[in-house]
């Protein structure tokens, strides 16, 4: 139905000196499905977590992380997702990353339709295509996830990430349809589009429901565009602080703003989402060490965090199988033993 293909990182070999043996590094696969919302097809790019094919434990499910401009950002994006998710220091759980290329980016991203006048050339009218996203967020919910949901093993939890126009898209889709995802990451958004349209659109959601919903989470990255003040449209910056001023005064949202001195438009993203993933994420990492005195804590941990997420989350069991192999060699046979009980009553396996 799908054809697959694997991507190859860089399109590099890795070569082994031993034996002299040549080997490929993947990190992901690429699909192609049929949009009948969009009537065209979209390439995806889906990123497994190093422990989703290991045959060594029970077969696991994980969030999905859906990240906008997959054509620029999936190769860096992966690497990093998988660095923060490493055990024994992981800050984040291993997630499944599945990266959207653009057909036509202005359409899909944005809100209104809102043409614009070139400043360099008068007879030309810039973003011409604009006003689809609510297509694209149909397209997604409807087209998208079910897909993923159905050919990979998924949790039910999610994350948005998108920047500038995508991070546009990503603010506008909290507004509108809050439960479509758990967490949403907006960097360096376009909140100037169509005369701050989105600004506006925040003030009727807080103007109707009163507050935010409280078991999302919104991370905001913030530029340091002054730098470039000369060649650089100042409504960016102003945009983003006046929808920060709005969004404090509401206490009920777990979200975070931040503002990345010394990182321009273009490169702000890559601070941002590594930021972005640890603050959604807070509450997951635990210490190995404490839980040697009190073992007790992992389930306690576990609990207060899913609790936090709106989402059942558990201990997996690769993140367990550290854990007892730290508890073998240091001697702690009393957590040991305890650790064992907890992975066979999570994992057992099957006679």
């Amino acid at each position: 139905m799908n054809n697959w293909f694997k991507i190859l990182y860089l399109s590099l070999f890795s070569c082994f000196t031993l034996g002299n043996a040549q080997g490929k590094i993947v990190i992901g696969e690429k699909q192609t499905l049929f949009s009948k919302i969009l009537n065209e097809n979209r390439e995806i790019s889906v990123h497994l977590p190093k422990t989703y094919n290991d045959n060594t434990i029970s077969p696991a499910k994980y969030p999905v992380i859906y990240l906008l401009d997959g054509e620029i950002n999936f190769e860096y994006y992966t690497g990093m997702a998988d660095f923060i998710a490493r055990t024994p220091y992981a800050d984040i759980p291993e997630c499944i990353v599945v990266g959207i290329k653009n057909t036509e980016r202005t359409r899909d991203l944005t809100p209104t339709k809102a043409g614009k006048k070139s400043p360099v050339n008068p007879n030309i009218t810039l973003f011409a295509d604009s006003g689809g996203s609510e297509n694209f967020v149909k397209f997604m919910q409807e087209e998208l996830k079910p897909f993923i949901s159905k050919n990979y093993r998924t949790q039910d939890y999610s994350v948005l990430v998108g920047h500038s126009f995508g991070g546009l898209f990503a603010i506008n889709v909290f507004l509108a349809h809050p439960d479509y995802f758990n967490a949403y990451v907006a960097n360096d958004p376009s909140l100037w589009w169509d005369n701050k349209v989105t600004i506006s659109r925040t003030k009727d959601y807080l103007e109707k429901n009163k507050k935010f919903p409280a078991n999302k989470s919104l991370y905001v990255s913030q530029a340091d565009n002054e730098e470039q003040q000369k060649n650089w449209n100042s409504d960016m910056t102003q945009a983003i602080e006046e929808f920060k001023g709005i969004v404090e005064k509401n206490g009920t949202l777990n979200y975070k703003h931040r503002f990345f001195e010394g990182e321009v438009h273009g490169t702000v993203s890559y601070p941002g989402n590594y930021e972005a993933l640890k603050f959604i994420f807070k509450g997951f990492r635990t210490d190995i060490k404490q839980l040697a005195k009190n073992p007790g804590l992992l389930e306690e941990d576990y609990k207060k965090f899913s609790g936090k997420m709106g989402a059942e989350f558990t201990p997996s069991e690769a993140y367990l199988n550290v854990v007892l192999k730290f508890m073998k060699s240091n001697d702690f046979k009393e957590s040991e033993a305890y650790f064992i009980n907890l992975k066979n009553k999570l994992y057992p396996k099957i006679k």
